[in-house]
């Protein structure tokens, strides 16, 4: 059954005024089975490598392994190609089977290094070969890895991301891994983001090996896809959704997909006019419906049940007894962060330093409430002071996505520095000091 439920900041609205306030939207999906008895998806994959002049090396090597490490995690029921692209893209392996995993590590280490960067190449064959077998319940996949710009082939970053977009509208998703100081990080979030999938990146070849364990462990607990969700205010209801998802050509919010353990969530600020609020005191007031469209576990197209929310009329008095839900206060304050964060990277890369200690100053009053916040500006901070502009745009751009559009568990702890993740935990459920760093 799936659940979508609304938490409002505060249970109730002032009489007599236009109201103004958060509204958390939290989908889950109630799992009879135990996480081991849940069958995982089969998947069809083609993993995309730059092998420019540029991953000569440890970034090489270190890719490979992070292949072979996938490869190791597959089965006979998963389909995978590998695509290398330099000046020119090649399809190393076609899209078959994974029945015969030395073959695929053997090709895999025969990479070599050299020539120029046609990433759009590179993607574009992989999601070829992705197309080729995309059907029924597979989860069809591009994980496409570089350390550099598009500098050979098409280059234009919306052009490219619009390709993107139109595959994951066909069913084929994209996930990007962005390495080191010199890659291109609003191509290549713009990628993922338009491509339905997940960015990551690492300032080492060695920090990829988390988002790449990261990336399989979700995709092994995916249970429903292709989330839709649909908003319906009531007359004289207006709202915005903060988490900064897309909407489809229906109007429709593009969710993250739904994964065993955890919860996907919208953060929306509603305004009600006055007239709505001219009623007497405890009238309920009906804000907005919403259902979601899906993929279910068999790739089948279904429909959840609306869900409604109506909140209390209620005077000034009543209206300051009731407590703010902390939930909504702390999610709405990572929401802040994230847009400041985001605003901070094109200020940074404008040169605008004086902007980005500006914005750093409010991102540090945000964190005296929120120790998420506070660990992760300190980390961003010392970028700013040293006015490393490739790592503060890279750290600040990748961690307001996380913030804005993460995974939650359904029973979610405040952060604390001192807590150290048991290995049952789902990696995709962490929320890291620094999205380009491992963690150990």
């Amino acid at each position: 059954m799936i659940d979508i439920e609304f938490k409002p900041e505060k249970n109730g609205l002032l009489i007599n005024q236009e109201n103004t306030l958060h509204v958390l939207l939290n989908i889950s999906k109630e799992v009879e089975e135990s996480p081991k008895e849940v069958e995982r998806l089969p998947l069809n994959l083609s993993l995309v490598i730059d092998r420019s002049g540029s991953m000569s090396g440890e970034p090489l090597d270190e890719a490979k392994k992070c292949a072979s490490m996938l490869v190791d995690r597959m089965n006979e029921n998963d389909r995978l190609s590998v695509v290398t692209y330099e000046s020119e893209a090649e399809v190393l392996l076609a899209s078959q089977p994974v029945s015969h995993k030395e073959r695929f590590k053997s090709q895999i280490n025969s990479i070599r290094s050299g020539g120029m960067t046609a990433l759009y190449d590179g993607w574009s064959l992989g999601a070829e070969e992705v197309a080729k077998t995309s059907k029924g319940n597979f989860i069809s996949r591009v994980l496409l890895l570089s350390d550099g710009q598009a500098n050979q082939g098409l280059t234009d970053y919306d052009v490219i991301a619009t390709h993107c977009k139109t595959m994951a509208e066909a069913g084929v998703t994209t996930s990007t891994y962005g390495l080191s100081e010199h890659f291109n990080e609003n191509l290549m979030a713009g990628m993922a983001s338009a491509g339905q999938g997940r960015a990551h990146y690492g300032q080492t070849a060695e920090d990829l090996i988390d988002p790449f364990q990261e990336e399989f462990d979700l995709l092994e607990a995916l249970l429903l896809r292709r989330i839709r969700l649909r908003l319906m205010p009531e007359k004289g209801i207006s709202f915005e959704v903060l988490n900064g998802y897309s909407q489809d050509n229906e109007g429709r919010f593009i969710l993250p997909d739904l994964a065993l353990g955890a919860d996907v969530w919208a953060l929306l600020k509603i305004k009600i006019n006055s007239e709505l609020c001219a009623k007497t005191v405890g009238k309920k007031i009906k804000l907005i419906s919403a259902y979601i469209d899906y993929l279910d576990h068999d790739g089948l197209e279904q429909r959840s049940d609306t869900s409604k929310l109506t909140i209390d009329l209620c005077n000034q008095e009543t209206f300051a007894s009731l407590e703010v839900d902390e939930t909504v206060e702390l999610r709405a304050s990572e929401v802040r962060a994230a847009t400041l964060q985001e605003n901070a990277q094109v200020a940074a890369r404008a040169g605008n330093w004086a902007e980005v200690d500006k914005i750093m100053i409010e991102l540090v009053e945000l964190g005296k409430d929120n120790e998420w916040i506070k660990a992760t500006t300190a980390r961003l901070r010392r970028y700013s002071i040293d006015r490393h502009a490739e790592a503060f745009s890279k750290e600040s751009l990748y961690k307001s996505r996380r913030m804005k559009q993460r995974y939650v568990a359904k029973e979610e702890a405040r952060f604390d520095m001192a807590y150290k993740p048991m290995a049952s935990e789902p990696s995709f459920l962490r929320r890291k000091i620094e999205e380009g760093k491992r963690e150990l």
